[in-house]
């Protein structure tokens, strides 16, 4: 149940005493004074107020000839958060006089209340989302039951699908929580995705998605774009550039931080920035990525041999831009900034000298896919 902070009482007080003149109280759940425009008077009982709290009326009226403890003439009544007393409001004064003004400062102060509630329960419910995230993410040895908890106090279902979006600014914290303050601020999620800013100054979004995962699967990239499209609008119209990583599917509290590492994988091994990438696009590269070392370096170390320095960051540059393009010759030119003529004559350079086309087989493919990621780890060497 909410009560009457003290400090909230007195910022009242000051706030009217600007627009009248009349000696204001407002008293606790206890009928004490905790604020008023008379100093003196704050901590001490008021008899009046005790009674309204503690019995069925919303109003008492204390005429000039009445005495009661710590009372004064005027009006006193009840004001209300949830349908709960929480205090009461004593205006001193004429009753005909100063009636209105009691009615209008209740009215005042129980919007007032509500919003402040509501604005520390949704911060509470921020920190909450950080706090599990953050346990999520990085905390070892975290239990299901330590997750689930978190996630009752939050209303979360568990079972609906979440996917883990993560949006790249290279830039510095501040800018990050910036941002996703702007996001929760403008209401660009629902109750149901939980987002943070990471250690690596990124926003993440747990974004989920009440579809059955079969159904969901087969447009999923919309489905995506669609669930962040007022987020992105948002980063557009502030010129913010960005990078988009998305990992994989999960449904249990447990299985979140997998989803989180395929993005951190996408972000150390998709170079490329401005773009969107998708963890699933990448299952052959991401199997390859736990190859150990030594066995490339047994398969591809006597072709590095046979190549010369230009030749090598040729090969990087022009295998890089098609693998992240798909194979795809125009797209792959753009990325590299290069005419696709230009592009083309390249691979077909490649492609005479190892008599290979990765555009049309898939082994041989998977053969310059791999002799470039050696090159790459090698080429300081």
């Amino acid at each position: 149940m909410v009560s009457l902070d003290t400090q909230f009482a007195n910022q009242i007080i000051e706030k009217v005493k600007k627009y009248t003149d009349y000696n204001i109280n407002i008293m606790n759940e206890r009928g004490i004074i905790v604020a008023s425009r008379t100093r003196a008077r704050i901590g001490t009982f008021h008899e009046i107020a005790l009674r309204i709290i503690q019995g069925d009326q919303d109003e008492i009226i204390v005429e000039e000839n009445e005495t009661y403890a710590g009372t004064k003439e005027g009006v006193n009544t009840a004001f209300y958060y949830k349908n709960n007393k929480i205090g009461v409001i004593g205006i001193t004064g004429k009753p005909a006089e100063v009636r209105p003004i009691a009615m209008m400062l209740r009215m005042s102060m129980e919007t007032i209340l509500e919003y402040e509630v509501y604005k520390e329960e949704r911060f509470q419910r921020r920190n909450l989302k950080d706090q599990l995230l953050s346990r999520v993410m990085y905390g070892e040895n975290v239990t299901k039951d330590e997750l689930v908890e978190y996630a009752e106090r939050l209303d979360l279902v568990e079972h609906f699908v979440r996917i883990p979006i993560v949006l790249r600014f290279n830039q510095t914290a501040e800018f990050a929580e910036r941002i996703i303050a702007d996001i929760r601020e403008y209401h660009f999620l629902s109750s149901q995705d939980i987002s943070t800013v990471t250690r690596s100054n990124d926003v993440i979004i747990f974004k989920h998605f009440e579809k059955d995962l079969m159904h969901l699967i087969r447009d999923y990239k919309f489905q995506v774009a669609e669930s962040i499209s007022a987020v992105l609008r948002y980063l557009k119209s502030r010129e913010i550039t960005y990078t988009i990583y998305v990992g994989s599917f999960q449904n249990k509290y447990v299985d979140y931080r997998t989803g989180f590492q395929h993005c951190r994988w996408l972000r150390s091994n998709c170079k490329l920035e401005q773009r969107s990438y998708y963890f699933y696009d990448y299952l052959e590269e991401y199997f390859h990525s736990f190859v150990p070392f030594e066995e490339l370096r047994g398969i591809y170390k006597i072709f590095k041999e046979q190549l010369e320095d230009k030749e090598i960051d040729n090969y990087i540059t022009t295998i890089s831009a098609l693998s992240a393009a798909n194979y795809n010759l125009t797209e792959s030119s753009r990325l590299i900034h290069v005419h696709k003529n230009t592009m083309i004559y390249r691979l077909d350079k490649l492609r005479n000298m190892f008599g290979l086309n990765p555009i049309l087989e898939q082994s041989d493919r998977e053969f310059m896919v791999n002799l470039c990621e050696y090159l790459v780890k090698t080429k300081t060497d």
